[in-house]
Protein backbone atom coordinates (compact mmCIF):
# COMPACT_ATOMS: atom_id res chain seq x y z
CA UNK A 1 0.00 0.00 0.00
CA UNK A 2 1.20 3.38 -0.73
CA UNK A 3 1.06 6.53 1.41
CA UNK A 4 1.65 8.75 -1.52
CA UNK A 5 -1.98 9.66 -1.53
CA UNK A 6 -3.04 11.39 1.59
CA UNK A 7 -6.45 13.02 0.65
CA UNK A 8 -8.78 14.41 -1.87
CA UNK A 9 -7.32 17.88 -2.34
CA UNK A 10 -10.90 19.38 -4.49
CA UNK A 11 -13.32 18.30 -6.31
CA UNK A 12 -14.12 20.00 -10.13
CA UNK A 13 -17.63 21.75 -10.29
CA UNK A 14 -18.46 23.23 -14.02
CA UNK A 15 -20.10 26.64 -14.12
CA UNK A 16 -21.44 29.03 -16.72
CA UNK A 17 -20.84 31.95 -14.18
CA UNK A 18 -18.06 31.99 -12.05
CA UNK A 19 -19.53 35.02 -10.38
CA UNK A 20 -23.09 33.82 -9.84
CA UNK A 21 -21.52 30.21 -8.45
CA UNK A 22 -19.26 31.83 -5.99
CA UNK A 23 -22.28 34.19 -4.97
CA UNK A 24 -23.73 31.04 -4.66
CA UNK A 25 -21.60 28.90 -2.42
CA UNK A 26 -20.88 31.33 -0.01
CA UNK A 27 -24.08 32.54 0.48
CA UNK A 28 -26.09 29.73 0.57
CA UNK A 29 -23.90 26.68 1.13
CA UNK A 30 -21.37 28.90 4.00
CA UNK A 31 -18.22 28.10 2.09
CA UNK A 32 -15.50 30.71 2.52
CA UNK A 33 -13.75 31.72 -1.03
CA UNK A 34 -10.17 30.74 -1.31
CA UNK A 35 -7.58 31.43 -4.30
CA UNK A 36 -8.71 32.33 -7.68
CA UNK A 37 -7.77 31.86 -11.60
CA UNK A 38 -5.42 34.74 -12.93
CA UNK A 39 -8.16 35.29 -15.72
CA UNK A 40 -11.10 34.78 -13.59
CA UNK A 41 -11.26 30.74 -15.03
CA UNK A 42 -11.29 28.85 -11.20
CA UNK A 43 -12.47 29.85 -8.34
CA UNK A 44 -11.96 27.79 -4.89
CA UNK A 45 -14.31 27.46 -2.46
CA UNK A 46 -13.52 25.92 1.41
CA UNK A 47 -15.80 23.85 3.39
CA UNK A 48 -13.44 23.01 6.50
CA UNK A 49 -10.62 21.18 4.97
CA UNK A 50 -12.13 20.18 1.64
CA UNK A 51 -12.60 22.34 -1.20
CA UNK A 52 -14.46 22.50 -4.53
CA UNK A 53 -12.81 24.30 -7.78
CA UNK A 54 -15.34 25.88 -9.56
CA UNK A 55 -14.25 26.23 -12.77
CA UNK A 56 -15.73 28.38 -15.96
CA UNK A 57 -17.16 26.02 -19.70
CA UNK A 58 -19.84 26.66 -21.54
CA UNK A 59 -19.52 22.94 -22.88
CA UNK A 60 -22.84 21.58 -22.59
CA UNK A 61 -20.97 18.00 -22.05
CA UNK A 62 -20.31 18.50 -18.52
CA UNK A 63 -23.79 19.90 -17.63
CA UNK A 64 -25.51 16.28 -18.58
CA UNK A 65 -27.31 15.14 -15.93
CA UNK A 66 -25.31 12.80 -13.54
CA UNK A 67 -25.89 11.72 -9.83
CA UNK A 68 -23.28 13.76 -7.88
CA UNK A 69 -19.40 12.77 -7.38
CA UNK A 70 -19.17 13.86 -3.80
CA UNK A 71 -21.84 14.72 -0.84
CA UNK A 72 -21.56 17.20 2.20
CA UNK A 73 -21.64 15.64 5.48
CA UNK A 74 -24.18 17.26 7.80
CA UNK A 75 -25.44 16.42 11.40
CA UNK A 76 -29.23 17.20 10.30
CA UNK A 77 -30.07 16.35 6.55
CA UNK A 78 -34.08 17.57 7.44
CA UNK A 79 -32.63 21.01 9.01
CA UNK A 80 -30.35 20.87 5.56
CA UNK A 81 -33.13 20.38 3.57
CA UNK A 82 -35.67 23.10 4.95
CA UNK A 83 -32.80 24.95 4.66
CA UNK A 84 -31.92 25.00 1.30
CA UNK A 85 -35.83 25.27 0.23
CA UNK A 86 -36.27 27.93 1.84
CA UNK A 87 -33.33 29.41 -0.08
CA UNK A 88 -35.15 28.43 -3.35
CA UNK A 89 -32.80 25.75 -3.88
CA UNK A 90 -33.84 22.87 -5.99
CA UNK A 91 -33.88 19.34 -3.50
CA UNK A 92 -35.04 15.81 -4.28
CA UNK A 93 -36.62 14.28 -1.49
CA UNK A 94 -35.04 12.97 1.84
CA UNK A 95 -34.02 9.04 1.65
CA UNK A 96 -32.75 6.99 4.02
CA UNK A 97 -30.74 3.84 3.42
CA UNK A 98 -28.16 3.37 6.16
CA UNK A 99 -27.84 7.29 6.49
CA UNK A 100 -30.34 10.51 4.96
CA UNK A 101 -29.42 11.56 1.67
CA UNK A 102 -30.85 13.48 -0.90
CA UNK A 103 -29.85 15.79 -4.04
CA UNK A 104 -29.83 19.11 -4.48
CA UNK A 105 -29.33 21.24 -7.74
CA UNK A 106 -26.59 24.47 -7.97
CA UNK A 107 -27.33 27.78 -10.37
CA UNK A 108 -26.06 25.48 -13.36
CA UNK A 109 -27.94 22.10 -12.55
CA UNK A 110 -24.85 20.18 -11.16
CA UNK A 111 -26.23 17.57 -8.71
CA UNK A 112 -25.06 17.35 -5.28
CA UNK A 113 -25.96 15.60 -2.30
CA UNK A 114 -26.31 15.95 1.14
CA UNK A 115 -25.88 12.75 3.81
CA UNK A 116 -26.58 12.73 6.90
CA UNK A 117 -25.28 9.36 8.89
Amino acid sequence: MTTLFQRIDTVFVPTRDIKKATDWYVQVLGGTTDWSGDEGEYQCIKFGDTSITLFLTDEQTYFEPRRSAFNFYVSNAEEAHSYLKENGVRVEEVKEYGAKYFAFYDLDGNCLEVCEY
